[in-house]
């Protein structure tokens, strides 16, 4: 059981205690006062003393009360109790690499994707502004996951977070939905063998995000800023050859739309990224040429013009569509350390 300590019942009394202690992100944060914990565990369905997994690398147990003692630190409401309850069993998932997500000198850190029903049930904004502030469940949920990874796993910026630099996306675990009710493809969790009435949570191993506007009405303008948008941004060429991690292209519904009509599924969009949204042998120093053309003919990737793909396979490509109808944005991610997670929420 959390130990309890009797404070004033106040933010700036609570939020005073955690910070000198290094418990908290640095914003503001709700006292977890006894009754605030209690709901919020009675709405997991769970034991408060049920252990979800271990959270490195301090290996501190995940427990239901634990979750639901930064979940209420972080500002969420109950209902999000069983979608954060799986996204920390996806984080404690050694295929999610999180010992090396909590002390790599990378930015890296866990992007959150919502799929299906959930979405609706705890207003999750995948439409307009769906990775910025204003909504609730986005920025909590996201929160919720960081605080426990600082306060179960012990990574504090500069001490086990070794990260130099970091990225805002990794501030709260940037956490958004999906839009599959405008998309023109599957939804991705249908990708993964879900299906599209279950509710999913991803975590994603973002490192940053670079924007790909385009202003043309034309269709194949349209998909030729977005393959070369994702060619240019440069995350695969740090190891001398294609990336062996996943490649990640959100597209607003608009440029989803358009593109959809030269490129009819994901997976020959998939496809038509691994074939052309490639960098040019010469734009790596003369030292790596070598080993990137080494590597791409030890995984049989054909490379008539010496293009180097962002990726090892075409299955590594995210394709997603997400954001509202403002105007023809779209952003690529680049990912590291190791590949997406999925898993279905339980108790929704």
């Amino acid at each position: 059981m959390a130990e309890q300590v009797e404070l004033e019942d106040s933010i700036e009394a609570v939020t005073g205690y955690l910070y000198e202690r290094r418990l908290t992100d640095g914003l503001p944060v709700v006292p977890p006062t006894e009754d605030r914990v209690a709901a919020m565990v009675a709405a997991s369905g769970r034991h408060r003393d049920d252990v979800i997994g271990n959270v490195p690398p301090v290996w501190a147990p995940a427990t239901i009360e634990k979750i639901a003692i930064n979940s209420v630190m972080a500002g969420c409401e109950p209902a999000y109790m069983p979608a954060i309850v799986t996204a920390v069993e996806v984080l404690v998932d050694p295929k999610s690499g999180a010992h090396g997500i909590q002390t790599t000198t990378n930015p890296v850190g866990p992007m959150l994707l919502f799929n299906g029903p959930i979405r609706h049930q705890l207003k999750i904004n995948f439409g307009a502004g769906c990775f910025g502030p204003g909504v609730k469940a986005n920025a909590t949920i996201g929160r919720a996951l960081r605080l426990i990874m600082v306060n179960l796993g012990g990574a504090t910026p500069g001490d086990v977070d070794k990260a130099a630099l970091g990225w805002p996306g990794k501030y709260n675990s940037c956490c958004f939905g999906e839009n599959e009710e405008e998309s023109p493809w599957e939804p991705f969790h249908v990708e993964r063998g879900f299906s599209e009435s279950d509710s999913t949570v991803t975590i994603i191993p973002v490192n940053g995000m670079w924007p790909i506007t385009e202003m043309s009405p034309e269709n194949e303008m349209v998909l030729h800023h977005v393959t070369y948008g994702m060619a240019v941004s440069g995350p695969h060429a740090n190891q001398g050859g294609p990336h062996s991690f996943e490649h990640v292209l959100v597209m607003s519904p608009v440029i989803a739309k358009m593109v959809a009509e030269l490129v009819p599924t994901k997976e020959a969009m998939k496809r038509h990224l691994f074939e052309h949204a490639r960098m040019p042998l010469e734009f790596y120093p003369s030292y790596r040429r070598e080993a990137a053309k080494a590597r791409m003919e030890q995984l049989g990737i054909d490379s008539p013009d010496g293009g180097v793909p962002p990726c090892e396979r075409w299955e590594d490509i995210i394709v997603l569509c997400a954001g509202g109808d403002g105007g023809l944005q779209s952003c690529g991610l680049s990912t590291m350390l190791a590949k997406s997670v999925t898993r279905r929420i339980e108790g929704v």
